[in-house]
């Protein structure tokens, strides 16, 4: 098989392992029952995951943009230790402080983000046509890490949280461990200048034009950008001169707010479903258990995720191209997706049947914003430092993370302390 093709296949494995941070509502609840954790103290761990991602990636975009990919071996082992920890902390082999569970979980979403980046940079080494779809693969793969895991979840453990996690340090470990020894940086193939010489001389002029343009395009496979502009070729903002530009705050701005309302969601979905299910009008009995109902809403999480980063690129694309509509307008729409979630559960959900409907808002319209705003950063301040870019950008979700889910983790210790009154006084 060709060499290309290997490489490319071992960027999907690790990219299919490295958005298991978007799992955590599968497990959360049981982890706080388990460990007697608070909202915010769940939260916070939940948002070690996203600060390991997030705060991971300008680090090695960095990387990435001056020593070029790098295979991702020590990924394997950190990922392993971090989910190792955290189910040997579950089953009581382990001090139950919820720092040092948050410092597990920041691990392993660092070394998730090495694992992504260094895909992402030897893809488009290796693709010199078509790079946006091939990129655009792997970033879907990781969007679909969630809803591979929970199905397995369902499938197989069920209830049985500590051999999951177990299952989870162990074939995130692999995956990136066997990924990493096919990730490698093919080069062009060397072109027989002599045959192009000979016919030259022999008046072959279609032989002379064809390789002629494959040589062309040789020269130019490692300065090929993802969109094909030459006006947007000469762009070069990068450093501080990004950090200081306006439009640059202005998206950093708008992205900690977007994010930051959608990973409030998708860290409490677990916990959200918990209180509608015993708040449920009807018979307990007929309903599913909580684990299944929380796997359920990671997997569909996932799955529009995954639809979401799939499709916005070429609807932007055709968009721009047949209707002249700025790729702006699809990362303001990612924000309307989330934003008619947050008012739904606050005026429609009342029930479990109704969350459905949130879950998948917030899903695509997360799934749009991320894959909408690298092809923005491209454009505007071009792609010679498009990792560092986009790296700075893609920690500022951590931060919005933080601030929503420690104002729901506040906000939902309040309720329950409120209710365990009620109760005591209608007692006594």
């Amino acid at each position: 098989m060709n060499l290309r093709i290997i490489s490319f296949l071992a960027a999907l494995l690790i990219s299919s392992v490295c958005g298991t941070q978007y799992l955590f509502s599968a497990y959360s609840t049981k982890l706080a029952e388990r460990l007697d954790f608070s909202s915010i103290q769940i939260n916070t761990i939940g948002s070690a995951a996203n600060y390991g991602v997030y705060l991971g990636k300008p680090i090695f975009g960095y990387v990435a943009d001056n020593f070029g990919g790098k295979r991702p071996f020590f990924a394997a082992f950190i990922i392993f230790i971090g989910y190792f920890c955290l189910a040997m902390t579950y089953e009581g082999n382990l001090t139950p402080s919820f720092l040092l569970c948050a410092f597990y979980m920041f691990i392993a979403g660092m070394a998730s983000a090495a694992g992504l980046m260094s895909s992402l940079v030897i893809v488009a080494k290796n693709v010199t046509s078509f790079r946006g779809i091939s990129l655009g693969a792997p970033i879907a793969l990781s969007g679909l890490s969630a809803a591979i895991f929970s199905e397995l979840n369902n499938i197989w453990f069920q209830d049985d949280t500590y051999h999951f996690l177990l299952f989870l340090a162990t074939s995130t470990g692999l995956c990136i461990l066997i990924g990493s020894w096919f990730l490698i940086v093919v080069p062009p193939p060397i072109i027989n200048r002599e045959t192009t010489v000979v016919s030259f001389e022999e008046g072959n002029s279609s032989s002379c034009n064809h390789n002629s343009e494959i040589i062309e395009q040789n020269n130019k496979f490692e300065d090929t950008p993802l969109l094909q502009n030459k006006v947007k070729e000469e762009i070069n903002i990068g450093g501080w001169d990004f950090i200081n530009n306006n439009d640059a705050k202005l998206l950093a701005i708008t992205m900690f707010f977007f994010s930051g309302a959608g990973l409030m969601y998708i860290n409490n979905v677990g916990t959200i479903i918990k209180s509608l299910y015993f708040s449920h009008s009807s018979d307990l009995s007929v309903l599913p258990p909580i684990y299944e109902l929380q796997n359920s809403h990671v997997f569909v999480l996932s799955i529009f995720s995954c639809l979401g980063r799939l499709s916005i690129g070429f609807i932007s694309d055709m968009a721009r191209l047949l209707l002249k509509i700025p790729r702006l307008t699809f990362f303001i729409l990612s924000g309307v997706w989330i934003f008619l979630a947050q008012l739904l559960i606050i005026f429609y959900v009342d029930d479990l049947y109704k969350l459905m409907v949130v879950t998948i808002f917030v899903g695509f319209g997360f799934g749009n914003l991320y894959a909408i705003t690298p092809i923005i950063i491209s454009e505007w301040f071009g792609i010679k430092n498009f990792g560092s870019n986009w790296g700075i950008i893609a920690c500022v979700p951590a931060f919005g993370g933080q601030l929503f889910n420690l104002l729901f983790g506040y906000n939902n210790d309040q309720r329950q302390r409120s209710d365990c009154l009620f109760y005591k006084k209608n007692k006594q």
